[in-house]
This record gives C-alpha cells, structure tokens and sequence, in this order.
C-alpha cells in the first residue's frame, strides 16, 4: 500500500488517498541504469592485489661467498682466477717449501691451507691461510688495518703501534707485507683461534694483481714463525699469475 497526496486547486486543502501497490507503477530502465553504475563504482572500489615479489636470490655483499652458489668443478682457484692474471693458487701449493704441507682449507672462504712445521721449544699451531674474493676483497690498506687489529702488542698495545709493513714492487705484481709479535686474537670467523694466544707472531701479505687482490696470511708461535719467515717471503715473491 502506498499514499498519495491530493490538492484541491479551488480550495489550496490537500489530503492523503492510499492506493494499492502496483510492482510496474514505478519505471524500472532507471533503476537497473542506476544499479548498474553502483556496481562499476563498487568494482573501481575493490583495491588490487599486489604485484608478485621477484623471488630471485639477492646478490651476496662484495666479498662474501655465495652459499648457494654452484661450485666450480675445476676447485675453488678456478673460481677465484676466472678473469686470468691472478695468482696460480694450484701452483703455489705444489711449490711449498720443504716440510710445509698442504691441507683442507678449514673454511669455503680459504683458497687454500698449509701447516708449517712447529720448531723446538714452541707450542702451537702455525699455518698459512690464502684467500681471494673475486670482484672485491677490500683494499691492500683495509686489509693490512684489519690484519693488525687482530693481533696486541707485547704489552697489550694496538697491534698496528708494533706493526712492520714493508713494500716489494715485482715486475707482474705487488706484495705488502705487515709483520706482528704479541698476542694473536680471539677469532670472530671461527676459522682462528678459539681464545687469545699469547707470544704469536703474523706475517701477512697482499699480492696485488691486475686481477685483483690476493690474501696471504702466516700465523703461530714466535720461533716458528721466526724460522720461516724467509721462507714465506720467498714463496710470496715467486708465486706465479695466470693469463
């Protein structure tokens, strides 16, 4: 039922009439026109669904190995010389001075890994540590800061106030060499020692090439290391470059 409003135009009264309610008495092409432009707001309204995310394996920081990277076949110094004139890794290793050994690296960050023979009167571990992180690696000064800072002097002091760094300029390549007595640090990689060794001695080296950096590092008792300093430095000087 719905009402209708009736005016006399004589006598300006007005009244209410109810009429019966007829489903057609109202149009319907408005209605579906105006149902149908609340349904294209309604739809506009809807928010999008966001864009799938690239499911893509972040590039590992300059200087770290990848975790998920593929090994190379041909071992970790094929990796590390693809782009040619890096040091021969392979070469150096099967160049050692007698006595040393070579062993499995203790890290997939070591190129390589050698023990050095302790000598009398010492106690101790000493080995050689070689490393190379293609495209990066930091630079021979960083390295040298960082190497210095992983040992104290004598006394305690700041192992870069007790550091020698010498310079040896060869033909192909370039070795900076920094030499610290005290105590070797706690590692923080767990590739070193667990605790502070005290009366150690490092000598490590940057072999620079136009292929970039390599990483040499001599660790251990004092009179170990001491007895094959020239060793080491010899070795150093006459690795060989590939390309």
């Amino acid at each position: 039922m719905v009402y209708r409003l009736h005016v006399n135009p004589k006598s300006a009264n007005f009244s209410t009439q109810a009429v019966p309610y007829r489903f057609n008495q109202f149009p319907m092409k408005p209605i579906l026109i105006l149902a149908l432009m609340l349904s294209i707001v309604a739809v506009s309204c809807v928010p999008k669904r966001p864009e799938a995310k690239d499911t893509k394996m972040p590039e590992m920081p300059a200087g770290v190995p990848n975790p998920h990277a593929t090994p190379n076949p041909h071992g970790a110094d094929a990796d590390a010389a693809a782009g040619g004139g890096g040091v021969d890794i392979a070469a150096m290793l099967g160049a050692l001075p007698e006595g040393w050994k070579s062993e499995p690296p203790a890290s997939n960050m070591r190129l390589g890994q050698v023990v050095i023979p302790t000598v009398a009167g010492d106690q101790g571990r000493a080995e050689i540590a070689i490393f190379h992180f293609p495209g990066s690696g930091g630079s021979s000064s960083a390295n040298i800061q960082r190497w210095q800072g992983q040992m104290t002097g004598p006394k305690g002091e700041p192992g870069a106030s007790v550091a020698k760094t010498d310079t040896l300029k060869l033909p192909k390549f370039t070795v900076i060499t920094t030499d610290v007595t005290g105590t070797l640090l706690a590692s923080t990689m767990g590739t070193g020692p667990s605790s502070d060794v005290a009366n150690s001695r490092m000598i490590a080296s940057v072999i620079e090439t136009p292929a970039g950096n390599w990483f040499v590092k001599a660790t251990g008792p004092i009179k170990t290391i001491a007895a094959a300093e020239p060793k080491f430095r010899e070795w150093v000087k006459n690795a060989k470059l590939k390309g």
